[in-house]
């Protein structure tokens, strides 16, 4: 049995029925397409590029911490029986001290 359509044109609702199982990417066309797949295409590289970015910043950030002792300041020495002392030991009666 065949289906006979009363006019030459199929119907819009059919059409658009036919069209909704295609995917959007599809449906567009292809001057659209080619700027959809290629703002895509930059999106991805972009955030590849922003990982490998991160991933180095970490690393150098990492190789500064556990450098050599240049980025370092100098430790100064404590109180030792080397070090200066005051040629006087100040008075333990005098009214100053608390």
């Amino acid at each position: 049995m065949e289906m006979v359509y009363p006019t030459k044109t199929p119907d819009p609702v059919i059409v658009v029925l036919a069209q909704a199982d295609a995917p959007l990417i599809k449906r567009i066309d292809d001057p659209t397409r080619a700027k959809v797949l290629a703002a895509l295409a930059g999106l991805i590289i972009l955030g590849f590029a922003m990982v490998l970015l991160a991933w180095l910043g970490a690393r150098v950030t990492q190789r500064y911490r556990r450098g050599t002792s240049y980025f370092r300041p100098t430790t100064r020495p404590g109180e030792h029986d080397w070090t200066k002392k005051p040629l006087s030991p100040p008075e333990s009666d005098s009214p100053t001290d608390l």
